[in-house]
């Protein structure tokens, strides 16, 4: 635990230091909402049942960026094989990875429901339902992006074949991601929303086990 807390918070660290990565994807959630917003017209119903679909697309594609840059500097700097090196199994390396991204995107998960409030005429008095739904769902989409991070590191086109090899696994996190939200914000009993947090939570246990047990094995092959 103490590695993966040490490897996060250097990443986290250096991410803010840096501060390319958090900028553009924070500028990428306002220009894609902005842009959706003004093409759906200014009538509320329209915007306000558009809008979670929108505001789960802005956050995959920024996960995925956040998730190229989570191994990209470890390659550049040869740091990858220093960590292979460090004795005992290597799945720390992974919840470190994870852990990194999860702070990184639940605040900006957090700004991009604000942006998406404003533009989409947006209620929130369901805000912590709201950002429980955010958690659940980053949760699902961040442990397979860091799988795959891990697994392209070294090739070349790693920003091209991320997204073609993510996407197809994490449609049921998105899919239930959105009905979750919309439900939310159209004001289902809660009892109605909490079979899709259940199945965002499956999906976070599978695709988290899974990765974590093969991590090791592809970062070392």
């Amino acid at each position: 635990m103490r590695k993966v807390f040490l490897l996060a918070l250097r990443d986290l660290r250096l991410e803010v230091r840096d501060r390319a990565g958090l900028l553009s994807v924070l500028a990428f959630f306002a220009v894609m909402l902005f842009i959706m917003a003004l093409a759906l017209g200014p009538d509320e119903g329209p915007l306000r049942q558009a809008a979670p679909g929108v505001l789960w697309v802005a956050l995959a594609f920024g996960s995925t960026l956040l998730a190229t840059r989570a191994f990209a500097l470890e390659v550049e700097e040869g740091t990858l094989d220093d960590l292979l090196l460090t004795p005992g199994s290597k799945e720390w390396i992974y919840f470190g990875k994870l852990l990194f991204q999860m702070l990184l995107l639940l605040p900006l998960a957090a700004l991009a429901l604000l942006m998406a409030a404003g533009l989409f005429y947006l209620p929130l008095e369901r805000g912590l339902y709201l950002f429980l739904t955010l958690a659940l769902g980053v949760l699902g989409y961040t442990s397979v992006a860091t799988f795959y991070a891990g697994l392209l590191a070294r090739l070349r086109g790693r920003e091209v074949l991320l997204p073609l090899l993510l996407f197809s696994l994490v449609v049921p996190v998105v899919l239930a991601a959105v009905r979750a939200t919309t439900g939310l914000l159209e004001g289902l009993p809660l009892a109605e929303v909490a079979p899709w947090w259940q199945l965002l939570l499956v999906f976070d246990v599978v695709y988290l086990t899974a990765s974590a047990l093969l991590f090791p094995v592809i970062l070392e092959g």
